[in-house]
């Protein structure tokens, strides 16, 4: 909703870190920080404080900050003004200027390197003042000290909006970075994350606010491997407009002093109820819609929403006691074989750490040690119920409501405050598991695979404590007699590695759905 220059975000923790002595990092922010956060929070306030945004950018042209900021940049960065604003003309009723933040090559008192190029945004603003677009491309930003570099490649981003009442901003913004890389010099340690994408939107109606946000990173690069399409996105639906306003108000109120009184605080706590009482009435609610990342071609899944359940009027006030009336559920889905990959990686790492070289390929013993690791995770999850094997798939409910925590139906009983859980109540099972190459499954019906046409099936078996199998049955047909037939004698050939509970083995009950994917000519 507030607009915060792009360099402000990507310049405070670098210039935290070169600024600030290694003995007094919880002090006061370094000198840098200090300039940055007083310029964009003066001109935040001018351009928020204007009615008019042709008016505020026309003012601009000859805006001077306060004496103390000018103080504080001309100390950080030898310019009292480090950006510039000018009007480049006015067609059919729209008004367009640029601002530049200025080019800087700049040495901090610690000894590093700060860089960056010339950050040029457009912006058109309509002829009532209310309607603003805007566009910027930053071609790179770099800082480097003894131990570390850091660099930005190409930061893009363009946005519609319209202001609202009480300085909410809709409409929508969307930007992109090519790359951040990050590297240690005293050590082999590189991240570099790259193809990010991040979106945003804001709807206003009647009485209430929808935000929708996402952020995505096409690879994640470190000690290694990589981790592919992350991706998080989520909305806020409901949001009670009148609240948002009201606290709005007080925080631009709060920052405008610096520091927040106790009676600031204080006033703060009516319009938390406010809020609170709009969430119940509206029903407030986050729906997570997708956190994800895939790791060695697997992907894992979470999806879900968190609202409030109805809160009494005399319990708004009670902002701890709202915990009880949260409502949430979360699905988790991760394949067996990432499972398996995470293990083997983490294996990699430790049997290279101990020979002090880099893994070039999977030994035995590593291998081993990683599937020692992939038990000991699964056969956890699966043994304390926190977890469900669906098709190689892990699967987990998570749910909360009216204080309690329940996974896949189990209740959890959250330990106290710095007592750990007791390990007595905690068991482990391991599924038991197919030996792939121990059969051979038959093709799909030739017909299906000449039509690409969709097929399941699912068999349902028991394998005993010596990986023997037994009782094995169709559950549900596929509606092609002959390849039912074909699979159950197939799959009764099959040798099986038993499932273990707490490291015995032990007879279980299992199901294997078959489905074939669109382009597949074998299970």
């Amino acid at each position: 909703m507030r607009r915060i220059p792009a360099a402000t975000l990507l310049l405070s923790p670098l210039v935290h870190a070169a600024d600030a002595p290694p003995s007094k990092k919880a002090e006061a922010p370094p000198l840098m920080v200090q300039a940055l956060t007083a310029a964009t929070h003066e001109l935040t306030n001018a351009i928020e404080n204007g009615d008019n945004l042709n008016k505020t950018f026309a003012a601009l042209a000859t805006f001077s900050h306060s004496p103390e900021t000018v103080k504080l940049l001309t100390e950080a960065f030898g310019d009292a003004r480090p950006w510039s604003i000018e009007q480049r003309g006015i067609d059919k009723g729209r008004t367009s200027y640029q601002w530049l933040l200025k080019p800087l090559q700049q040495t901090t008192p610690a000894g590093g390197t700060l860089a960056w190029s010339g950050l040029p945004v457009d912006f058109g603003v309509d002829k009532s003042g209310k309607l603003l677009d805007y566009r910027g491309d930053w071609s790179s930003l770099s800082f480097e000290d003894k131990t570390a570099r850091m660099m930005m490649a190409r930061l893009g981003f363009n946005a519609r909006q319209r202001r609202g009442a009480g300085n909410i901003w809709y409409g929508d913004m969307r930007g992109t970075i090519d790359s951040i890389v990050f590297e240690g010099k005293d050590s082999p340690l590189t991240i570099a994350m790259r193809g990010m994408d991040f979106n945003g939107k804001v709807v206003e109606r009647a009485r209430t606010v929808d935000m929708t946000q996402s952020f995505g990173i096409k690879s994640i690069e470190a000690a290694g491997e990589q981790v592919d399409d992350f991706r998080v996105a989520l909305r806020v639906l409901n949001i009670d407009k009148a609240a948002l306003v009201a606290m709005r108000a007080a925080e631009k109120k709060m920052s405008a002093q610096q520091v927040a009184s106790k009676d600031d605080l204080s006033a703060m706590m009516p319009l938390f109820k406010a809020f609170a009482r709009g969430a119940t009435a509206h029903k407030t609610a986050v729906h997570l819609d997708e956190f994800s990342l895939r790791f060695h071609g697997h992907q894992a899944m979470m999806r879900g929403r968190i609202g409030l359940d109805p809160v009494p009027g005399n319990k708004v006030g009670d902002l701890p006691g709202l915990v009880k009336y949260i409502n949430a559920r979360l699905i988790i889905k991760v394949p067996v074989a990432l499972v398996r990959e995470v293990a083997l990686a983490i294996a990699r790492q430790q049997a290279a750490a101990a020979s002090k070289a880099q893994p070039l390929a999977p030994s035995q013993d590593a291998a081993a040690l990683g599937q020692s690791i992939a038990d000991a995770m699964i056969g956890k999850l699966l043994g304390n119920g926190y977890a469900r094997l669906e098709n190689d798939v892990l699967v987990s409910s998570i749910e909360f409501r009216g204080g309690v925590l329940r996974m896949n139906g189990k209740k959890i009983d959250l330990p106290a405050p710095g007592q750990p859980a007791d390990p007595a109540k905690l068991t482990t099972f391991m599924q038991a598991r197919r030996i792939t190459d121990s059969c051979t499954l038959p093709d799909y019906p030739a017909q299906i695979v000449a039509q690409d046409a969709p097929l399941a099936l699912t068999l349902q078996f028991v394998v005993d404590p010596e990986g023997r199998l037994h009782e094995l049955n169709l559950a549900e047909a596929s509606g092609n007699p002959d390849y039912d037939s074909a699979v159950l004698a197939a799959f009764g050939a099959c040798r099986f590695i038993p499932a273990l509970q707490n490291g015995k083995p032990v007879q279980h009950a299992m199901t294997h759905t078959l489905t074939r994917e669109p382009g597949s000519v074998r299970p």
